[in-house]
């Protein structure tokens, strides 16, 4: 176990993946007998059957559904013969895992490369007769979003960022004081319905205000593009709410979809006309105009995707950037933590997989497989710009994979161990406090049900602060984490034991809360990777349906993302290897944590099953802090 610090410039990586530490901890792996006292909530975590050839299933269930569109468009037969070659010589390869990556490109050559004629074109979930053989399976396993059928309500997008993609989406938040680069007036606010008579200033001054703001994405959104991404772009939009004045109800009021206001005067609206004939090309302050729900209905529906759409990009950064951070914490813990160490039953489980995902997304080349060795396949370090995840996101998206991996560096610096991975209680904020929800913090009661069962189980092997000073194996674990890490925040040692726990809980906290993503970036009438549109949006302009399904991705790229976003998004069923779970045996060495493993288990199901009655009751549910859905480490 090695840290390596030149392959991935600005990052710290595992420097010897093919280790028998990696190799053992990539899988679940059973310490006893099924019999063992690990509770499974009924689901088998070992069952292997979940594999890239279920996205396979998929890609085929959306062929039928749109037979007769695709089978007349051009040498459909001949790309779909290379579909299935690609997909069955995958399999032959022994590689399965390779099959949930690489099937993107073949789905891109397949489906016609066009824009979709309706939104029914743009819905890429399977949907399954109740007669198919696995109907129960799979119709688990492709749950449409909860706001498939709304997604046109204004309402939807404050929801969306209050039930954000990632528990670490911060980019909302009380609007306190006016933007130059945001000139929002009366006459805005006025438009919306329901602010006809109210004050932009005094709404202000009521805390009533809140602004989504992705200025921190403006220089990627006009770095270099790459040449196949199909025309996709993305912008560093922003967004006003407001909740109405003796009312409830986060409201959306309007959106600029740039950094860059459009200045008023006879010359630059010179200037405005011959951007909307020649496009914005590589500016690097692309000016625009503010938007709202009382202008054209479709300039409006087009702005609202320009910001549904850079909230869904910032929520895979936040994924991959939670992964890339998370990095070199089993480096230092499998160099340091030997194999019957008291750390080891607890921990392992929330650290598996984390390397070998994390080298496969970033170092294993799009279209190579490794080299071949006696035993499979010699896992290799290849251009980190090209990897299975950083190179296919230049084809699905409007950032090339150095611009995608750069502001996964970024994002990566900008997380703190303990900042980071304590809950924000926003009614202690006046302002947030007025919300009615703001489920990604509302939801969030993981963080205590962690602690008590870590405290529980430390204790069985710690008794004193004395016994944490004396182990020198922790304690090189928390050096090594910090000090060649570089994981920021991280603590260099513990001197009690009350201190161990906290580190400890904040460890399984970030490889399970933190690391959950919801599947926002599956939606793909709203959320796709882009618009597909190099022309600024006017107010006013006589927009139709047309118009909007233009800056939506054509057919290949919405199936390709679409199938892609599944392998980080999905489970097959809720409660697989979710938060809480354990593989069978993982605690046999000490009875004495059974019972202990017992109250944290049920006080999970507790928070899930409370979690189900919120959502039974709201408008959309929301499954991001529900513990049956979030995976026990970052295995996914």
């Amino acid at each position: 176990n090695t840290f390596e610090y030149l392959k991935l410039p600005g990052a710290v990586v595992h420097g010897n993946v093919q280790c028998e530490d990696v190799a053992n901890a990539n899988e679940w792996r059973y310490r006893g007998g099924l019999d063992e006292q690990e509770y499974n909530f009924d689901v088998n975590d070992a069952d292997p059957n979940f594999a890239g050839v279920r996205l396979f299933e998929g890609t085929v269930a959306y062929l039928e559904k749109h037979f007769w569109t695709i089978v007349l468009s051009p040498d459909i037969a001949a790309k779909f013969i290379n579909l299935l070659t690609i997909v069955y010589s995958e399999l032959a390869d022994g590689r399965p895992e390779r099959i949930t990556f690489e099937i993107m490109d073949p789905i891109l050559l397949t489906f016609p490369h066009r824009k979709c004629n309706t939104v029914d074109e743009l819905d890429f979930y399977p949907t399954f007769c109740t007669d198919h053989p696995k109907y129960e399976e799979r119709i688990k396993q492709w749950p449409k979003a909860p706001y498939d059928k709304d997604f046109r309500s204004d309402d939807l997008i404050g929801w969306l960022v209050t039930a954000a993609p990632t528990p670490v989406f911060n980019y909302f938040k009380p609007y306190t004081q006016h933007m130059s680069k945001f000139p929002i007036t009366n006459s805005h606010f006025r438009r919306v319905q329901g602010f006809e008579s109210d004050n932009l200033d005094q709404a202000m001054a009521e805390g009533r205000l809140f602004i989504l703001d992705f200025a921190d994405f403006h220089d990627e959104t006009v770095a270099k593009r790459n040449f196949d991404n199909f025309g996709a772009r993305l912008h560093a939009g922003i967004c006003l709410f407001a909740i109405p004045a003796n009312g409830t109800g986060l409201k959306t009021i309007a959106i600029q979809p740039t950094q860059t206001p459009q200045p008023g005067g006879f010359w630059n609206d010179i200037g405005w006309f011959f951007l909307g004939v020649f496009g914005y090309g590589d500016q690097k302050h692309p000016p625009s105009k503010i938007i709202t729900a009382g202008d054209n209905y479709w300039a409006w529906q087009m702005a609202k995707n320009c910001i549904t759409t850079m909230t869904s990009m910032a929520g895979v950064i936040d994924h991959l950037s939670t992964h890339v951070y998370l990095g070199p914490i089993p480096v230092a813990y499998f160099r340091n933590i030997t194999e019957y160490h008291p750390l080891r039953p607890l921990l392992d489980t929330h650290l598996m997989a984390l390397v070998t995902n994390n080298h496969i997304g970033i170092f294993e080349e799009v279209g190579t497989s490794g080299l071949p060795n006696g035993e499979g396949y010699e896992y290799t370090y290849g251009n980190p710009y090209n990897g299975l995840l950083t190179g296919a996101i230049q084809r699905l998206s409007g950032f090339s994979s150095t611009t995608f991996v750069n502001a996964t560096l970024r994002r990566k610096n900008h997380y703190h161990f303990f900042e980071h991975s304590t809950p924000i209680d926003r009614m202690a904020d006046p302002v947030l406090a007025q919300l009615d929800e703001y489920p990604q913090h509302d939801d969030n009661g993981l963080a205590p049900i962690i602690n008590e069962w870590v405290d529980g189980y430390l204790r069985l092997y710690y008794h004193s602060d004395q016994d944490v000073k004396d182990d020198t194996e922790l304690q090189g674990f928390l050096y090594e984490t910090t000090h060649y890490g570089n994981v920021r925040g991280f603590p260099d040692h513990a001197d009690t034991l009350d201190e161990l726990i906290d580190i400890v809980s904040r460890i399984i906290y970030w490889m399970s809360v933190n690391h959950a993503f919801g599947s926002m970036v599956s939606f793909m009438k709203l959320s796709a990777l882009g618009v597909y549109r190099d022309h600024p949006i006017d107010p006013h302009f006589g927009y139709t349906e047309r118009d909007w399904l233009n800056i939506c991705p054509p057919m290949n790229v919405g199936a390709g993302l679409f199938m892609f976003s599944r392998i980080f998004t999905d489970l097959p069923e809720d409660w697989h290897r979710s938060l809480g779970k354990y593989p069978k045996g993982q605690f046999k060495h000490d009875p004495n944590v059974y019972p202990l493993l017992d109250v944290f288990q049920q006080q999970l199901q507790a928070l899930d099953d409370e979690i189900r009655e919120k959502n039974s009751r709201r408008r959309w549910a929301y499954d991001l802090r529900m513990p049956s859905t979030i995976t026990v480490s970052p295995w996914n």
